[in-house]
C-alpha cells in the first residue's frame, strides 16, 4: 500500500471542501450584498491570482468591467490614483501572510474601504485589517501541501459564487463535487509516463480555462518539478505552433462552450504533428480524449480537468523520486518578495 503524500491527501479532500463552501452560500451572499461591482479588480500571487482569473473572465463575459493583475506588479508599477478607479478590489491570499499582500495593505490604507479579503486564514495578519463583513473565508480546511489544491479550487468557486450573485446569473455548483471525484478516479499512469518523456509538454486552453491552465503550469513546477508550457488557444497559433516541429506532447482543455469549435479546428490542424490529448465533456471529435466534467457548464468544467492534471503531476513526482507537495527550494507561504 502506497503512503498518501501531502499533496494527494489534499487532492482527495477537494470535493468535500467545495461542499463546505456551497453549504455556506447564504453567508457568502449576505456579505456580498454590500460590494460595488461597477468596476472590479482581483489581485493576488501564484495560485490565488490564477484562481481569480476565472471570475474576472466570467464577469467580463457578463458585461462587468473586471481585471486580474499580479499584486507585486501593481505595487511597483501602478499608483493609488489608478487603484481608486476600482469600486471593489479583491485581495486573494490563501495564507493571508504573503509578503506582497502585507505590503499592499500597508501602502494603500486609504483604499481599505474598497478592498475585500478572500483567505483561508481568518486570523491572519491581513484579516486583522478588515471588518468581518469584508473577509470571505475559503472553508477549505487545513492544506498541507506547497502545491495549492483545496484553496485553489475553493478560490475559484467562492469568487464565482459572488460574481454570479452580483450579476444575477445562475451557476449550478451542485454536481461539481461529484465530477471532481470522478476525475480523480481516472487511471492516468499512461499520461504520467507520456509527460515524463524528455520533450516539450504544452497545455492549451481558452476563455475561463486560461487561469486554470496557468495554475497547471505552476503546479507542474511545484509538484512534479517539470516545465509545462501554457498558451491560450489563439496565441498558440501566433508563432508557438512552430514548436510542433519537435513532436511535443500537447494537452488541450476543451469543454463545450463558446470556443469549442475553434479548439476542435485546432485539433484537426495539429493532431498528426504531435501526441495530442484533449480533456473534454464532449464525446465528439477524432483525437485521443479523456472524458471529464460531464454536464458541467463551461466555466465550471475546467475544475475537474485541473483535478486530472493534479493527479498526473502527483504520480510524476513520485516516479521522479520527489515527495509530492514538498518544496525543494520553495515554501508554501512566500514571506520574501
Amino acid at each position: 500500500m502506497i503512503d498518501l503524500s501531502k499533496f494527494l491527501e489534499d487532492m482527495l479532500e477537494q470535493s468535500e471542501a467545495v461542499r463546505s463552501i456551497i453549504s455556506a452560500s447564504d453567508v457568502v451572499f449576505e456579505k456580498a450584498k454590500s460590494l460595488n461591482f461597477e468596476r472590479v479588480l482581483f489581485t493576488g500571487m501564484g495560485a490565488s491570482l490564477h484562481a481569480s482569473e476565472v471570475a474576472a473572465s466570467f464577469l467580463r463575459y457578463s458585461g462587468i468591467d473586471a481585471e486580474s493583475f499580479e499584486m507585486s506588479e501593481i505595487i511597483t508599477y501602478s499608483s493609488q490614483e489608478l487603484l481608486k478607479r476600482y469600486s471593489t478590489i479583491f485581495l486573494i491570499s490563501q495564507s493571508g501572510e504573503s509578503a506582497e499582500l502585507i505590503r499592499f495593505i500597508e501602502e494603500n490604507k486609504a483604499l481599505l474601504p474598497s478592498m475585500t479579503l478572500v483567505t483561508n486564514n481568518e486570523k491572519s495578519s491581513a484579516a486583522k485589517a478588515f471588518p468581518d463583513e469584508r473577509v470571505f473565508p475559503l472553508f477549505a480546511g487545513n492544506e498541507r501541501s506547497m502545491g495549492a489544491t483545496k484553496t485553489f479550487v475553493n478560490s475559484i468557486v467562492l469568487t464565482l459564487m459572488i460574481s454570479a450573485f452580483k450579476t444575477a446569473r445562475r451557476l449550478n455548483f451542485s454536481d461539481l463535487p461529484t465530477r471532481m471525484d470522478e476525475a480523480l478516479s481516472h487511471n492516468l499512469s499512461w499520461l504520467a509516463a507520456l509527460l515524463s518523456e524528455k520533450r516539450e509538454r504544452i497545455l492549451v486552453a481558452r476563455g475561463f480555462g486560461i487561469g486554470v491552465g496557468k495554475m497547471a503550469r505552476l503546479m507542474f513546477a511545484e509538484v512534479a518539478k517539470l516545465s509545462l508550457i501554457f498558451y491560450s488557444g489563439a496565441s498558440f497559433r501566433h508563432g508557438p505552433v512552430d514548436l510542433l516541429a519537435d513532436k511535443p506532447v500537447v494537452i488541450t482543455m476543451n469543454p463545450k462552450g463558446e470556443t469549442y469549435d475553434l479548439m476542435h479546428e485546432l485539433h484537426n490542424d495539429i493532431y498528426d504533428k504531435c501526441d495530442l490529448i484533449t480533456l473534454t465533456n464532449s464525446r465528439e471529435g477524432n483525437v485521443k480524449s479523456i472524458y471529464v466534467s460531464d454536464g458541467l457548464e463551461e466555466v465550471l468544467a475546467f475544475i475537474p480537468m485541473m483535478n486530472l492534471l493534479q493527479k498526473t503531476a502527483e504520480e510524476i513526482a513520485r516516479n521522479r523520486g520527489f515527495d509530492p507537495g514538498s518544496g525543494v527550494f520553495g515554501t508554501k507561504v512566500t514571506t520574501k518578495e
